[in-house]
């Protein structure tokens, strides 16, 4: 029943938050690393419709000195020593953080 319930919620936030230009990823957190002092890129399964500005990498990009980014980490952290897959949406058509990398919007742990 929690699985029914895991995948009726995934296919709402698929339905009412996927929007034009805006990645999608979703899978186990296979690289963190950091950059730079203050951006952390990571990898979570191929991404689909991917902003205009990333390039070929399938890479994420976080910055540490936005809160919101310290969030992230602690959940893409958790994830992977959990071995827990997690779900990406990317705002759209943004890469703030890194030039070619793109800004997720929320991180979602999957069971």
């Amino acid at each position: 029943m929690k699985k029914f319930f895991n995948i009726i919620f995934t296919a709402s936030i698929l339905t009412c938050f996927n929007s034009a230009n805006a990645g999608i990823s979703s899978g186990k957190v296979t690289s963190v690393f950091m950059h730079t002092p203050d951006v952390v890129m990571f990898a979570a399964g191929p991404m689909s419709n991917p902003a205009g500005c990333v390039s070929s990498v399938q890479q994420w990009a976080i910055k540490l000195s936005d809160p919101a980014g310290k969030g992230f980490l602690a959940i893409l952290l958790s994830a992977q020593a959990q071995g827990k897959s997690v779900y990406v949406q990317g705002y759209t058509n943004t890469c703030r953080d890194w030039p070619d990398r793109e800004l997720p919007s929320y991180i979602v742990i999957l069971d």
